[in-house]
């Protein structure tokens, strides 16, 4: 017994040391770094490696993607019809995945050292510098965005238990206007319509979750929306 318990300890051992990038294939990113409002994240993309973006610990859903130069990488979504869907509305992805290319040339396109990557989903913008090293190994393979709530102090329980009535409508709303002079929505965005659907409906009485699933709105939208009402708001707390 302890021969093989030797054994298993050294198997152990050289698995961890022989392959340490496995324990860093995750890097965490919070809502707020991914959305810019300190600094735009960079991802690295490595020849011969792929990146992933996860949104799935949002609970938001992709509707648009842009790259400014086309030259070097390529998009593709966990939802096929993001690809080539006309509309924003035909999309409903959680999920990229960015694969390094060979440059291409196009027409009239200068050639950059990083390019931009923006996301718009039903919660908000992203953007990321996406880089070209040329040479070593990424240190991490998907990118998990996840909500601010454990740095903000606040969870989506708290927010459904406490956003109620006139008064939760009027912070929601406070936080949309918030937004909208940041840039991140705008009136002619879909996701604007259905969040006056979900401010109406707190306003009349129902529960935010449920008015939440009736508009179609994450409730980790609505947990931002309530801290960007807070900011101006600081007598309303939760």
């Amino acid at each position: 017994m302890k021969r093989l318990l030797t054994v298993v300890w050294s198997s152990l051992c050289f698995f961890l040391f022989a392959f340490p990038a496995l324990a860093q294939a995750v890097r965490t990113v919070p809502v707020s770094q991914a959305r810019g409002d300190r600094q735009i994240v960079t991802v690295d993309l490595y020849p011969g490696h792929g990146t992933t973006l996860n949104f799935r610990s949002t609970g938001e859903t992709i509707r648009r993607a842009w790259l400014d130069d086309l030259s070097k990488v390529t998009l593709s979504f966990d939802d096929a019809s993001c690809s080539v869907s006309e509309t924003e509305n035909e999309c409903a992805a959680q999920v990229i995945h960015l694969r390094r290319i060979n440059p291409l040339e196009f027409p009239n396109l200068p050639t950059t050292e990083t390019t931009l990557l923006t996301v718009l989903t039903d919660g908000g913008l992203y953007l990321f510098r996406l880089a070209f090293p040329e040479s070593g190994n990424p240190s991490y393979y998907s990118l998990d965005i996840q909500p601010d709530s454990l740095s903000a102090g606040v969870q989506p329980q708290s927010v459904a238990a406490q956003v109620e009535g006139i008064s939760g409508a009027q912070l929601i709303e406070q936080g949309l206007g918030v937004a909208q002079s940041r840039n991140l929505i705008a009136e002619a965005d879909p996701l604007w319509e259905r969040l006056q659907n979900l401010i109406a409906a707190v306003r009349q009485g129902v529960h935010v979750e449920v008015a939440a699933a009736q508009a179609g709105v994450s409730q980790a939208l609505i947990v931002r929306l309530v801290e960007l009402g807070q900011s101006v708001s600081p007598s309303v707390t939760l």
